[in-house]
This record gives structure tokens, C-alpha cells and sequence, in this order.
């Protein structure tokens, strides 16, 4: 059973992620995806082994080579258009929809996921932050497509 989560921060509603999302998230071996879209409106999709969820309200990722990925965001942040963000463990699937929120040069998440980073030889120039908008099931189920937050 899924539950709805949101609460008002500041007189803006913010949605939470459920905790099962947030573990799949969290989940080193899932399988993540981040979708953005190209100034002509076409779709652009990698796989970014560096997404995480560091709050059930917040999905950020490390930017190492992503060239186009960072350009697309730049400008859905401008149009408020939102990226999308796949995870899959096992036959557990959801997607994550959020608002571009900050490209972070230093500080103490960026600082976190570059000593991750590290264990496998990898550095992240920046690291995007996303506000969570909305999420859904897509397990391979009846509850495909299914709102839950």
C-alpha cells in the first residue's frame, strides 16, 4: 500500500518521497536513469550511477561527464520544465519527477558525493539538486503509473 506524502515549508507544499523510494534510491546496485530534454524538445536519457537521495524531499546527482545532461538542465531550470529520474531494484520500479534546484561547486553534499565518487575513481565537477514533484510506481504491476506522492 502506498500513502500520499507532502507537507507546507515556507507557504509552498513539498512532496516527500516514500521511505521505499528513498531505499531504492539509496540502493548502490538499482538501476537509475535521468531523462532531460534537448532544446529541440527530443528526449535525452542516461544511466548516472551517482544518484542519490540525501532527504525524502531532494534527488542529487553527480555531474562527471555530462556535458548535454548539465546543458538541458540549465535551461528546464530557466522554462521550470522538470527532469525525470528512473530507479529499478529487482522488480521494484519508480519514477521521480523534480523541480531543478541548484548546481552545487562545494559545500558539504558536494564534498559527500565526491568521496564516494572517489572508491571508484570517478570525480564530480558540480552536483545538481532536484526538489521532489512527484513520484510514481512503475513496477511491472495493475499499479503502473500509479501516483504515490
Amino acid at each position: 500500500m502506498y500513502f500520499l506524502f507532502s507537507y507546507r515549508l515556507l507557504g509552498e507544499i513539498m512532496v516527500a518521497m516514500p521511505d521505499e523510494v528513498m531505499q531504492a534510491i539509496n540502493t548502490q546496485k538499482a538501476g537509475k536513469v535521468l531523462a532531460t530534454v534537448r532544446e529541440d524538445g527530443s528526449p535525452h536519457v542516461i544511466q548516472v550511477g551517482s544518484i542519490i537521495a540525501p532527504s525524502p524531499q531532494m534527488i542529487a546527482f553527480g555531474a562527471i561527464l555530462m556535458k548535454e545532461t548539465s546543458k538541458n538542465l540549465e535551461a528546464m531550470k530557466k522554462k521550470g520544465v522538470m527532469p525525470a529520474v528512473l530507479v529499478t531494484v529487482e522488480m521494484k520500479s519508480y519514477q521521480v519527477r523534480g523541480k531543478v534546484k541548484d548546481k552545487v561547486t562545494s559545500g558539504p553534499l558536494f564534498d559527500k558525493m565526491n568521496e564516494e565518487l572517489k572508491k571508484m575513481g570517478l570525480k564530480a565537477n558540480v552536483v545538481w539538486t532536484l526538489e521532489v514533484a512527484e513520484v510514481y510506481n512503475q513496477s511491472p504491476s495493475y499499479d503502473a503509473g500509479k501516483k504515490i506522492a
